[in-house]
């Protein structure tokens, strides 16, 4: 691991799209207090999850610290699942937090990064939507997703939130397997997206929310949800549960009403069909 300030472009669908990140521009745009503030950039790595954990054994990160690349090699998703970052073009990042919160709410944390993201993304006139747990969608298209990570280490709780983006792909830079369900800022927009300006626009809204506003969240997660309301499906460990999505209850889990009653899930996979 280490931290760079790089530049450079690379000319793709007759236009330029910077390829590597620019550390300090990053942390230009900042009003943050503490996230961003040490910021660790790799040119490719596996994980960025994993880099911020390697950081914390051998005792050199701080909460706050952001770890982002340009190209995530290993990148994973929930339950294991590999997730796609097209080199210099995609946007992962994970971000390293000592909350002072029960373990059982520490979901909220992913659902304040979800919201961060959908409003960073509103600032480039794109209206993102959530999808429970920790997708964020464009019409069923999925732009990213996050992935929380938490350990105790030397009697602290420490959270690891992994977020990836799709920036500036076009439709061919995907596998073949994701062109139906993949969508990024540029498909979407037209034009590249500067990466660095929307990471500082992500980390700006993510301390907001996670400094003042936390008991809020679930409440402003609702608000951006692709399916409030909507009939939902969610495979959770125990099984399947179907009904309507009404929201989440104040630690983040899914309330959905099936026949008259309300069932709560904590974890799964959600599909949806819209009406």
């Amino acid at each position: 691991m280490r931290s760079g300030k790089y530049s450079g472009s690379t000319r793709t669908h007759e236009a330029i799209v910077v390829s590597m990140l620019f550390v300090n521009l990053i942390q230009a745009q900042l009003t943050t207090r503490r996230l961003g503030r040490e910021i660790s950039y790799t040119r490719f790595t596996d994980s960025t999850n994993a880099d911020l954990w390697e950081l914390v054994d051998e005792g050199d990160a701080v909460p706050g610290q952001v770890a982002v690349t340009d190209h995530q090699r290993g990148g994973r998703g929930r339950q294991g699942r590999p997730w796609f970052s097209a080199p210099d073009l995609a946007l992962p990042f994970s971000v390293l937090l000592q909350p002072e919160l029960p373990p059982e709410r520490l979901g909220l944390l992913s659902l304040a990064m979800g919201v961060a993201v959908v409003d960073a993304v509103a600032a480039e006139q794109i209206d993102a939507r959530l999808k429970w747990p920790n997708d964020i969608m464009v019409e069923q298209r999925k732009l990213g997703g996050i992935l929380a990570e938490s350990r105790t280490v030397d009697g602290r709780l420490l959270v690891v939130l992994g977020t990836g983006l799709n920036v500036n792909e076009q439709a061919t830079d995907f596998p073949e397997e994701l062109h139906a369900g993949a969508v990024s800022l540029r498909m979407l927009k037209g034009v590249p997206v500067q990466r660095e300006l929307l990471l500082a626009g992500v980390l700006n809204r993510f301390e907001a929310l996670e400094s003042g506003e936390l008991g809020e969240v679930a409440g402003l997660w609702e608000e951006r949800c692709a399916h409030l309301e909507e009939p939902v499906r969610v495979q959770g460990p125990d099984g399947e549960v179907a009904g309507r999505f009404l929201g989440l209850d104040d630690v983040g889990h899914a309330r959905i009403d099936v026949d008259g009653r309300t069932e709560v899930a904590s974890a799964g996979d959600l599909g949806w069909t819209p009406s």
